[in-house]
């Protein structure tokens, strides 16, 4: 049986970014386009605001992460 690989804190920090980025891009993307064929208007609006509360949420989590990590001195 493997053992669990611990990833560094600012390996999951980057991470948690790049998923914050990319679901706010989603959200932009879905916000400039009509709705596809068959697609409501509400269905549609209903679409990009799942992804900008994604976009939020992984927001947020960055902001624990780093409050976590420990602050460098310059």
């Amino acid at each position: 049986m493997e053992s669990r690989k611990e990833v560094p804190p600012t390996q999951q920090l980057e991470s948690l970014r790049k998923a914050r980025d990319h679901y706010s891009a989603l959200a932009d993307q879905i916000h400039g386009t009509p709705p596809a064929s068959g697609e409501s208007r509400a269905q549609h609006w209903a679409r990009e605001k799942h992804a900008r509360r994604v976009a939020a949420a992984y927001g947020n989590s960055v902001s624990i992460q780093q409050a976590l990590l420990p602050q460098e001195d310059d």
